[in-house]
């Protein structure tokens, strides 16, 4: 200030010389000044943040951040990578949504697209005309031409989960993740698994794991790809003798249930599926030849369909079971909701979606308490951009933080740990139109989960048949002790479940086996 009042205060060409002098500096300044970034923790030499990323339920820290910076954006810097994490629904939809042309991309992962060879994977693709391709056959066969197939795959294997339920001899969770490969793997390939041990189940597990696992340990050819050439005989490279594992798992779940659906069209034996129909579709005077690319395509969305739900789906589920074994009173109102349509004369079916509003915000209950995907799928931003004053360097990461966005108070109302469908009800339990539903569990913009539809139907159809058909009750923990929801954890993976526990499914009163058993035929 008291330089430009010298400025201002001196004659003649003086003036014209410090004005010079102070433009000069202004330049010299500005170009030396870098671009503001989002605020984080300040970082470490070399390392940046690495040693700041929260090892315990991040998504509860990157909120308190938030809170700590007074800011809704964030950043963190790691070696070779900028982490944007956004923790409000607003910055979710100014960029992820609005500017989704940006902000679609996936980061790059040279541990699962060079050496496991997951590139087929679209929810892992770039963004461009071979993802558009897998994501327009994707919700061509799953959300509009065979809806009411798929429906009824998913309600026969419901049915078949309340059967078990009646003499169950395995973990409740056990019978949920077959109920949930039974949906898919029929609906996919005609499948219907018997066990949780069935073959199929356990091949496709074995790839989800082995998706898990790198996602939870960064590999350090992530870092510095040029790893990627060692040798497999080097120290240290053991890396890539598991990456050659996992590829050879990634062609056997692509390829061993679609050619099961081959021979058993070539026998006559084959269940209406998706892939049975586009097999019978093809021409017989025109069949596919190798490398055909609509058949390559076909199996890579068919394999997704199982590696993107099941592991998703089974958790949301688990999160269902548990919120009534913890919430009583919740449980009772909602029996009342659904024998209120059913009259305790039948159970529910798909003709039923819609018409229970207070089953419809307990779906969506489940979805807001604890995501399946706290963090979601990290999104990649392909060029440099700004936001609020803040440089989104070209390349970062982004962040979207479900867990914060859908635990918003201002939106979903006070107490957002608690479980509460009652927050998107009106006082005469009508569905609220002011609270929005919880779509955030699902992604955002361009890259929002294509199965999405199919995993909220998954997961009513589900909930309103057992309350219609059984009591939950008696929850405890591994070692036997009655939960404490005070006590309860969340996994800390990408995909976040419940901790193990155990639980009683006793018959309501006015329901009988017979009734469970004529549920489902011997042959569904």
């Amino acid at each position: 200030m008291s330089y430009w009042h010298f400025i201002v205060s001196t004659p003649g060409p003086q003036i014209v010389v410090s004005v010079f002098i102070a433009a000069t500096l202004s330049v010299l300044v500005l170009w030396g000044r870098k671009p503001r970034t989002p605020p984080g923790p300040r970082g470490w030499p070399f390392i940046g943040n690495a040693l700041d990323i929260p090892t315990k339920h991040p998504w509860k820290v990157y909120s308190q951040w938030s809170e700590d910076f007074h800011s809704d954006i964030l950043s963190l810097q790691l070696p070779g990578a900028s982490l944007i994490i956004l923790n409000s629904a607003k910055a979710v939809q100014d960029l992820l949504v609005k500017r989704s042309a940006m902000y679609s991309d996936r980061p790059r992962s040279t541990m699962l697209s060079d050496l496991m060879g997951m590139s087929w994977v679209f929810g892992l693709m770039q963004y461009g005309n071979q993802w558009k391709q897998h994501r327009k056959a994707f919700r061509r066969d799953f959300e509009t031409d065979r809806t009411t197939e798929v429906r009824s795959h998913e309600l026969l294997s419901v049915r078949r989960l309340l059967r078990r339920l009646l003499n169950s001899s395995v973990n409740y969770a056990r019978d949920l993740q077959l109920t949930t490969g039974d949906a898919i793997l029929s609906v996919t390939y005609g499948i219907s698994p018997k066990s949780e041990d069935d073959y199929f189940i356990r091949l496709a597990e074995s790839l989800v794991s082995a998706l898990v696992e790198v996602s939870r340990a960064p590999y350090l050819v992530d870092m510095f790809p040029i790893f990627k050439i060692i040798p497999e005989w080097f120290p240290g490279s053991g890396f890539k003798q598991q990456a050659k594992e996992w590829r050879r798992l990634g062609v056997d779940v692509r390829a061993v249930p679609f050619d099961h659906v081959k021979s058993e069209i070539a026998k006559g034996t084959a269940v209406s599926s998706i892939a049975s129909h586009f097999l019978a579709s093809l021409d017989d005077d025109n069949p596919p030849v190798e490398g055909d690319t609509s058949e390559d395509l076909m199996r890579n969305i068919l394999a997704e369909a199982y590696l993107g739900g099941a592991g998703a789906t089974v958790g949301t589920l688990c999160s269902f079971v548990l919120a009534m074994a913890l919430y009583p009173d919740v449980q009772k109102t909602a029996q009342a909701a659904v024998d209120q349509v059913l009259k305790r004369q039948r159970f529910p079916d798909f003709s039923d979606y819609g018409h229970i509003p207070y089953l419809d915000a307990l779906v969506n209950e489940v979805l807001r308490w604890n995501p399946g995907a706290p963090l979601g799928l990290f999104h990649a931003v392909n060029k440099d951009d700004y936001y609020n004053g803040y440089l989104i360097p070209k390349g970062s990461m982004i962040v979207p933080n479900v867990w914060a966005i859908l635990h918003d108070e201002a939106v979903y109302g006070a107490n957002p740990e608690e479980f509460s469908p009652e927050r998107f009800l009106t006082p005469d339990n009508e569905r609220d139109k002011r609270v929005p539903d919880t779509d955030a569990a699902f992604g955002f913009g361009r890259r929002m989960c294509p199965g999405r539809v199919m995993g909220r139907e998954m997961l009513w159809i589900t909930a309103a048949s057992i309350l219609a058909t059984f009591d939950i009750s008696d929850a405890v923990d591994q070692e036997g002790k009655p939960l404490d929801p005070a006590l309860i954890e969340y996994t800390n993976s990408m995909s976040s479940r419940p901790p193990y526990f155990d639980c009683s499914f006793k018959l309501r009163s006015f329901v009988s086996e017979s009734m469970v058993y004529n549920g489902v035929t011997d042959e569904s």
